[in-house]
């Protein structure tokens, strides 16, 4: 049994200069670099919240949608009407309320289709769904003979449970430029891209389902669903390899072995943010055009001057 003072969030991040953060599949798929600065720095740093992601609040409001109507609480009808009160009320930037006006012409469809692959998995069981299905985990896994001690909490988007399957769901939207046409020099004009078609499910996702997995138990089978304006994407064990079980496993290592290997960073670091910094090499060109980087993109300008502050003083 763990004593509470050898746990990786207490020893690790609530030491010195550090502070407690959790941990989730999102954030183990980022490199390293990328996790150093959202999390660890960005608490040290005192960073401000980011600006409105159009994209971000889109795909959780079409999640909150089927699932309300998967679950009798609202109509698909109704799906327009809540979404044109998210562009109103929330303070965008000009190029995001133009996405987020795309997006509302493909809004309803899109909630549509996540209903119709779950209709589709489970035929007359459709009434058997449960979603947000909360779990928490305690990971003692060991990797390179170190042991993995880190609390993990989170939400499972759909789970039938007389079926043994569970579902992932994600949504991909156009992205939009301004036009360089000549005609257009005098008004900006906003042209729209729609997203490449997937073949395969993203790392991130993979890890995220792997986990699911590895709590429900072998029993339960994984699929994630990948949604835009064309269609709908299914993958599972009969079209994926990623989601057969030897797949789950070596996901599910993955990110195991991630987070042991930020462990042994902390643990070496011994509090000391800086310290931590000289052990994660930082990708500046990113840095630098960070307004084209989808994970810094919405940072406030002041908070990545702190991040090239920080750096001088190392």
């Amino acid at each position: 049994m763990l004593n509470v003072k050898d746990r990786f969030t207490d020893l690790a991040f609530m030491q010195g200069d550090f502070q407690k953060v959790n941990t989730s599949s999102s954030q183990t798929a980022l490199p390293n670099w990328l996790w150093y600065i959202k999390y660890p720095l960005a608490l040290h740093l005192q960073f401000k919240p980011e600006s409105p992601s159009i994209s971000f609040m889109s795909g959780t409001a079409i999640h909150r949608y089927f699932q309300n109507i998967l679950m009798g609480k609202m109509k698909i009808t109704d799906v327009e009407k809540f979404y044109k009160n998210i562009l109103e009320h929330n303070k965008f930037s000009e190029k995001e309320y133009t996405k987020g006006t795309f997006i509302l012409k493909i809004i309803k469809k899109m909630v549509s289709d996540h209903l119709d692959i779950l209709k589709e998995i489970s035929g007359d069981k459709m009434k058997d769904w449960e979603v947000e299905v909360s779990f928490s985990e305690w990971y003692n896994d060991t990797y390179m003979g170190q042991t993995l001690n880190i609390a993990n909490e989170g939400s499972i988007d759909c789970c039938n449970r007389s079926l043994k399957i569970f579902t992932e769901h994600k949504n991909r939207f156009p992205s939009v430029y301004l036009s360089t046409a000549d005609k257009n020099k005098n008004k900006k004009v906003y042209n729209r891209r729609k997203p490449n078609k997937l073949k395969s499910p993203q790392f991130t996702h993979l890890i995220a389902v792997a986990m699911y997995s590895n709590h429900l138990g072998k029993n339960y089978e994984a699929a994630l669903i990948y949604c835009d304006e064309d269609g709908a994407i299914l993958f599972n064990k009969h079209n994926c390899d990623e989601l057969k079980p030897e797949g789950l496993k070596y996901y599910y290592n993955k990110f195991i072995q991630i987070n042991i290997q930020r462990q042994e960073m902390l643990r070496m670091a011994q509090g000391d943010i800086k310290k931590l910094a000289c052990m994660v090499g930082v990708d500046w060109s990113e840095i630098k055009k960070y307004k084209d980087n989808l994970f810094l993109s919405h940072m406030q300008d002041e908070d990545i001057h702190k991040i090239e502050r920080f750096y001088e003083t190392l």
